[in-house]
C-alpha cells in the first residue's frame, strides 16, 4: 500500500538528549533472577508504567518482557510523519480479521504494535480521554471509586503534561486537565492551514464547538493533542518515558525479543512463565511470586488460552489442559470501526503523497525537520478530529434504544482524515482520506486461539455494525461525512471524489461502498472483560447496556477470578471502550492500577 520513503536517517541530525539516553534494553538472554516478584508480560505502555511504579521500592524485583524487538532509535518511529508507514512491519502484530459477513466478506487488518512501546510506538500519536460518563460507569461495574472521573483525572495528570509551545492558532486547550507526568503532549505546529478550514467544516456542519477533549468534554471538535516533544517534535512513548527510570534500577530488567509462550499453573496457583527469543528460539522459564499480563487486548486473552484458561470446550478441541474454565475470555471485543471516503486534493495540500512523489517536496520536507523539527515529518497524520451525537429519530427508525440511551457527554461517531490512502487500489495522485467512526459500537465481536501453537494469529471476528442501531448510526455518519467535505471551507481544495465516487448516493449503494471501505482505529478493548459485583449480596453479574459483562478479573485488584498469583492490567479489561483514542487511557489505568497493586502487595 505504501510506497518506500528516500532513506534518509533524519535522526542522526535531529537527536535531543532526551532521545540519545534512551534506556538500555537487554536481550532475554541477561536475565540474571528466575525468581523475580513481578514478571510483566507485554511491554506497551500498560506494561511499562506498572514496571517503573512497581520497581520504585528497591526491594521489589521486577522483569517487563516484551515479545517484540527493541524500537530505540528506529527512524520509522521517531518521526510522526512516518506514522502511516507503521503497518505490517516488524514492529507490529499483523494480524486480519476473519471475513465478515457485515462487509459482505471482508476481512480487515487489526494491527496491534509489537516491540517495545507497544500501540504507542506505532500509533498516530493521538491523545484523548473522551466521555466522563465513560469511567464513571466502570467505577460503577467494578466497584472502584477511583475509576470515577474526578478522582481518575489525577491518574491521567500523573502521567502526562502539556508544553506550551508558539503557535499561529488557538489550540483550545485547557492548561487545568494536564500535570507533570512522564509523557509529554503538544499541539500541532504545522500543516494548520488545511487543519484549520477542516476544523471550521466540523464546526459549522456538525454544530459542534472546539473544546479541549482531555478536561472532561466528551463532544466537540479538537484540533489535538499528540505525544509529541516540543524540543525536537519526535514521538514520545512508553520505553523513553518510563523505561529511563528503570534502566537506571539493579531491581528492574527490560527484556526485548521474549514472547511469552506459557503461563505455568500448580493447581490454581500461577507459577511460571516461559518465553522464547524468536532470533535464536531459545528459551527460558522465571517463576516470579506474581504475574501481571499486559499483552494487550488481543494478545492477553490469547496467551491465557493458550495456559489453559477460557473456554474449555475450545481449550480440549485443541489438546490445551484445563486450568480454569472460563467461557468469556475471549468475547466482548469491541473497537472504533470506520468507513472511509478518499478525494484527490489540489498540489498545495501536504499529503503523503506529495513527499512520496514530489522530490522538491521531499527535500523541502526533510529540511525543514533536520533544522528544528518543523515542517509536515514534524506532525501527525490527521490531528484535528470531532464528535457528535446524532438525532434520535435515526435510530428510533430502526427500534434502537441502545444509541440513545447512552450518556449525553456521549458522542455517537468520531470523525477524522489521514492525509495518505488507505486502500490498496487508489489512483496514483495526492490523496486526502477523510472517515467516520463508530465511538462506542453497540455490538461486540469476539475472538479465538487458532490453536495450541503461540505462534499463530488468533481467530478474529469484528462484527462491525452488527446490529440495526449500528448499522444506521455509521450511514447517518457517512452521509454527515460527505456533508463535512462539501462545506465551503474545503471544497475548494477537492479535486474531485474518487472513493466512493459522486455518483453513489442511494442508501443501498452507500452501504455497500461503506462495507468495502471500512476499517478500524486498532483500537480493540474489553476481552477478557472486567469485574464482577456484589448485587444484594449475591453474585450478579453487571450488565451495560446489551453487553455483560464477565466475571474474569475483579475490580481493585486485576487479579483473575478463582486464580491466585495472576493479573490482567490493560485494555483488554476495560468494560466498554472509551469514546475517541484509547492510549492515555491506557497509561493512567495502569497508573491507578500500580497504585492499588503497591498497597494490596507490600512487599
Amino acid at each position: 500500500m505504501w510506497k518506500r520513503f528516500p532513506g534518509l536517517v533524519l535522526l542522526a541530525v535531529i537527536a535531543h538528549a532526551s532521545l540519545v539516553a534512551a534506556a538500555p534494553r537487554s536481550p532475554p538472554s541477561n536475565t540474571s533472577s528466575h525468581q523475580p516478584d513481578y514478571v510483566i508480560i507485554g511491554g506497551g505502555p500498560a506494561g511499562f508504567v506498572l514496571a517503573e511504579e512497581l520497581s520504585k521500592n528497591s526491594n521489589t524485583t521486577v522483569v517487563l518482557l516484551e515479545a517484540g524487538p527493541d524500537t530505540a532509535g528506529i527512524e520509522l518511529i521517531d518521526v510522526p510523519g512516518y506514522a502511516p508507514r507503521l503497518l505490517q512491519t516488524p514492529y507490529t502484530w499483523n494480524y486480519t480479521c476473519q471475513p465478515d459477513p457485515n462487509l459482505k466478506g471482508n476481512a480487515p487488518w487489526l494491527h496491534q504494535g509489537r516491540g517495545f512501546g507497544g500501540g504507542s510506538a506505532v500509533n498516530y500519536l493521538g491523545a484523548c480521554r473522551g466521555a466522563p460518563s465513560v469511567f464513571d460507569e466502570w467505577a460503577a461495574i467494578s466497584g472502584d471509586d477511583g475509576l470515577r472521573w474526578e478522582s481518575f483525572l489525577n491518574d491521567y495528570k500523573s502521567t502526562v503534561h502539556y508544553t506550551e509551545q508558539t503557535l499561529d492558532y488557538d489550540p483550545y486547550v485547557n492548561a487545568s486537565a494536564y500535570g507533570d507526568g512522564p509523557i509529554e503532549l503538544t499541539s500541532p505546529t504545522d500543516n494548520l492551514g488545511f487543519v484549520l478550514q477542516l476544523v471550521s467544516s466540523f464546526m459549522s456542519v456538525l454544530g459542534l464547538p472546539l473544546v479541549d477533549l482531555n478536561d472532561g468534554t466528551g463532544i466537540g471538535v479538537t484540533t489535538g493533542t499528540q505525544t509529541i516533544r516540543a524540543s525536537n517534535r519526535t514521538r514520545d512513548y512508553a520505553p523513553q518515558a518510563f523505561g529511563w527510570q528503570l534502566a537506571g534500577r539493579p531491581n528492574a530488567q527490560q527484556l526485548y525479543n521474549a514472547e511469552v509462550t506459557k503461563i505455568g499453573f500448580d493447581g490454581t496457583r500461577a507459577t511460571s512463565v516461559t518465553y522464547v527469543n524468536p532470533v535464536d528460539n531459545s528459551t527460558k522459564t522465571l517463576h516470579p511470586k506474581e504475574i501481571i499480563v499486559t499483552a494487550g487486548a488481543l494478545n492477553s486473552p490469547k496467551l491465557l488460552m493458550l495456559s489453559g484458561i477460557g473456554p474449555a470446550d475450545r481449550l480440549k478441541s485443541l489438546g490445551i489442559p484445563i486450568v480454569a474454565d472460563i467461557p468469556q475470555i475471549g468475547q466482548n471485543l469491541h473497537d472504533h470501526h470506520f468507513s472511509l471516503m478518499e478525494f484527490e486534493v489540489t498540489s498545495e495540500l501536504e499529503t503523503l503523497w506529495q513527499y512520496t512523489e514530489n522530490a522538491t517536496f521531499a527535500a523541502i520536507a526533510e529540511q525543514e525537520y533536520r533544522k528544528n523539527g518543523s515542517g509536515p515529518l514534524g506532525v501527525p497524520n490527521g490531528a484535528a478530529f470531532a464528535v457528535s451525537r446524532i438525532p434520535d429519530s435515526v435510530f428510533e427508525a430502526v427500534n434502537d434504544t441502545f444509541h440513545p440511551s447512552l450518556p449525553a457527554d456521549r458522542g455517537h461517531l468520531l470523525f477524522q482524515y489521514s492525509s495518505s490512502t488507505l486502500q490498496a487500489t487508489t489512483p496514483n495522485v495526492s490523496i486526502i482520506a477523510p472517515f467516520v467512526a463508530l465511538a462506542q459500537p453497540e455490538t461486540p465481536g469476539h475472538m479465538s486461539i487458532a490453536s495450541a501453537d503461540y505462534r499463530d494469529a488468533p481467530l478474529i471476528y469484528p462484527n462491525y455494525y452488527g446490529s440495526a442501531g449500528d448499522k444506521a448510526a455509521i450511514l447517518y455518519g457517512y452521509k454527515q461525512l460527505r456533508k463535512v467535505v462539501s462545506d465551503p471551507a474545503i471544497s475548494p481544495v477537492l479535486v474531485k471524489e474518487i472513493y466512493p465516487g459522486a455518483n453513489v448516493t442511494s442508501d443501498a449503494d452507500l452501504w455497500d461502498a461503506i462495507a468495502r471501505g471500512s476499517s478500524t482505529f486498532h483500537h480493540p478493548v474489553g476481552l477478557p472483560l472486567c469485574s464482577l459485583t456484589l448485587v444484594g449480596g449475591t453474585n450478579k453479574v453487571t450488565q451495560l447496556g446489551t453487553v455483560a459483562l464477565g466475571t474474569v478479573v475483579e475490580g481493585k485488584s486485576w487479579r483473575v477470578k478463582g486464580l491466585d498469583g495472576i493479573r490482567v492490567v490493560d485494555s483488554s479489561t476495560f468494560p466498554t471502550i472509551p469514546t475517541c483514542h484509547l492510549v492515555a487511557t491506557v497509561y493512567a489505568y495502569a497508573y491507578h492500577a500500580a497504585q492499588l497493586i503497591k498497597e494490596q502487595d507490600r512487599r
